[in-house]
């Protein structure tokens, strides 16, 4: 039943295509295009080929090369190629556009399937947590969980799955622990709660591989005993064992992977302004939780420029109204917590739970946004939690005769407290249902998931960048320049706004203004490399001479990003020297050979070359590196044929 209700909820999404990150990790990232390459995945950072992370998350690449083999990426009928007669494949996604615009329901299918085993997931702890004659409260709050709209950003978004992974190893390593200590705590010769211990232990690894946020898994198992079990020396030697287990096997793979260092945050948020930002941000999720409405990406709760003076000053002031609000919410959830101890220990416990797990995206340390929608996927379950063990208490009280007639009086005709009480826990569910049905809309393409976000968020600078390209790719470049202009007005230092304005003006055949809105971003770690392919473009576009230093140059810098890395050797190609664009791509692999696209060029080069095994051996690891690969096979046969 759970899993029927999140299928008919989240059934839009099936229509939907990939938008922002996905362009990053499942158009562009090399890794996730054969089972050959799993092992690659565990030592490899996310965004591979797009700016550098610090987000280590194989099984969240695992599920991707699974969509992959399964689903293949679907191409809408009017996708463009970059290739033209006699040029080398370059293995880009020159119709990303076309691309985004195309429906993906395979890979929307396992997202919506990974969250409803993370619903049945809490499902299970719940009805472990709450024993005999909890089941259909269980359900009850995991039913609420799997249709609320405030988690469609980690469902119906591609690269939002590794929360829904995260939480359904983070629940069922919790409901192991709950069941290993159902008595209180662990017993000599307990066989079936040692199992259990180990299960969840394994569970709390995996959450970890899924997303960093996975270590709540530790955390919720330490407060668990803590609060509900037994402290005895088993039960604390079962924890250090499981965070010795679970945090050594991360820690290792971890510091073994591969990575690039990512660029250093623009600006770290004051200690000072912290509480500020915690109690906003509260009062935002509140809010949401209760009436989900608007939903967006890109929230944020600091106080900014926004647009003229006077209506930055009018936002300014309903933000102080909002940390008013946050600090009030705050004082009730202590009276909650206090009024739980005592009439309901569980609800206490799961409020404990959601704490834990908020604290770390709470603003008390600075991420890379003040606030996000799908960052309360977890602590919104024990949020849950504690509701029904409150309300479970409320019930039983007024079971036992326990102030029920003061508390329940009638309210109109033939209708009671209780029918109340009933009816509108069924009307707000009905009412996230509803939301989270057409909230599958916001995310059906890149041009829709971009103009909506502008239109609920407010036109910050990077939603105006991303409208600039927009209007680019609809060739309104004088349109695309004025929404980067109007991005710089808001945010000077915003560098991707100034390298549009500068690819706008070489489009334009304004070289001298490319190289003009260019200045100070040789020293970007981020633009560097796309700096220097920009002005190897205008040197040629002036000279007719291609600059194979400043590609090289950029090939150098670009780390291992195959974007800018094949810019040499296609140009070294294209002078007439073959041999030497093989020479640099063969020098690319080395140390890192899973670039099926790399290959595919490699074999290209060598059969125009004559060298035909070469070329073979190029097209079979091609083919070998990405199971899709329908050219490379289709060459490899074309050369043994001839061989």
């Amino acid at each position: 039943m759970l899993m029927l209700a999140t299928f008919v909820a989240y059934g839009p999404a099936m229509r939907n295509s990939f938008v922002w990150d996905d362009t990053a990790l499942v158009l562009r990232d090399p890794l996730i295009r054969s089972w050959r390459l799993a092992p690659d995945a565990f030592r490899e950072f996310l965004f591979l080929d797009a700016t550098a992370s610090n987000f280590y998350r194989p099984l969240q690449r695992l599920t991707y090369i699974a969509d992959y083999a399964a689903w293949g990426i679907a191409r809408r009928a009017d996708a463009p190629t970059a290739k033209k007669t006699g040029a080398p494949d370059t293995g880009d996604e020159a119709d990303t556009a076309a691309v985004q615009r195309a429906a993906q329901p395979g890979w929307h299918f396992t997202s919506v399937l990974i969250h409803a085993l993370a619903a049945v997931a809490l499902w299970w702890l719940l009805r472990v947590w709450m024993s005999a004659g909890g089941e259909w409260w269980a359900f009850g709050g995991a039913l609420v969980w799997a249709v609320h709209p405030l988690f469609t950003s980690a469902v119906t978004y591609v690269s939002g799955r590794a929360d829904s992974l995260a939480a359904l190893f983070v629940f069922s390593a919790l409901a192991l622990v709950a069941k290993a200590h159902a008595n209180g705590g662990l017993t000599t010769g307990d066989r079936p709660g040692a199992r259990r211990i180990i299960g969840a232990a394994l569970c709390a690894l995996a959450a970890l591989l899924s997303k960093e946020s996975g270590v709540a898994a530790l955390v919720l198992w330490l407060v668990w005993i803590c609060l509900r079990a037994r402290r005895d020396a088993r039960s604390w030697m079962a924890w250090i064992a499981a965070v010795a287990v679970a945090g050594g096997a991360y820690s290792a793979l971890r510091a073994t992977a591969a990575r690039t260092p990512p660029p250093a945050p623009q600006e770290i948020t004051p200690w000072q302004v912290r509480p500020i930002l915690m109690a906003r941000a509260l009062a935002e999720y509140s809010a949401l939780f209760v009436v989900p409405h608007s939903l967006h990406m890109e929230r944020d709760v600091s106080t900014k420029l926004t647009g003229d003076a006077a209506t930055t000053l009018r936002w300014a002031r309903l933000r102080e109204l909002q940390t008013l609000a946050g600090f009030l919410i705050a004082a009730g959830l202590l009276l909650w917590w206090r009024w739980s101890r005592r009439r309901a220990p569980d609800a206490a416990l799961a409020l404990v739970c959601a704490g834990a797990t908020w604290l770390p995206i709470s603003n008390v340390v600075s991420l890379n946004a003040t606030v996000a929608e799908h960052w309360l996927y977890v602590p919104a379950a024990f949020v849950i939690a504690a509701g029904l063990f409150t309300a479970r208490a409320i019930v039983a009280m007024g079971g036992s005769g326990q102030n029920a007639t003061q508390a329940f009086q009638p309210v109109g005709r033939g209708l009671t407290g209780w029918k109340v009480c009933a009816t509108l826990p069924a009307v707000w569910l009905l009412f996230l249902f509803v939301q989270t049905w057409r909230q599958q809309d916001y995310w059906r393409d890149q041009r829709r998931f971009i103009t909506e976000t502008a239109a609920r968020a407010g036109r910050g600078a990077r939603m105006l960048v991303n409208l600039s390209q927009l209007s680019a790719q609809d060739a309104q470049p004088a349109r695309a320049l004025e929404l980067c202009r109007e991005a710089l007005v808001i945010d000077p230092k915003l560098a991707l706004a100034k390298f549009n304005i500068a690819a706008l003006a070489f489009r334009q055949k304004d070289y001298e203004g490319a190289l003009a809105a260019m200045g100070g971003l040789e020293s970007s770690p981020m633009f560097e490399a796309d700096v220097m392919v920009l002005q190897a473009a205008i040197e040629r576009a002036r000279t007719g001479k291609p600059r194979l230093d400043l590609l090289g140059a950029a090939c150098n810098a670009s780390g291992r990003m195959w974007r800018i890395a094949r810019q040499y050797p296609l140009a070294v190609a294209a002078a007439g020297k073959p041999q030497r664009a093989y020479e640099d791509i063969l020098a690319q692999l080395t140390g890192r050979p899973y670039r099926a696209e790399a290959w595919r060029l490699l074999g290209q080069l060598a059969e125009e070359m004559g060298q035909l095994r070469e070329a073979a051996r190029a097209f079979g690891e091609a083919a070998n590196r990405d199971v899709r690969d329908d050219v490379s096979r289709e060459r490899l046969g074309a050369l043994r044929s001839r061989l």
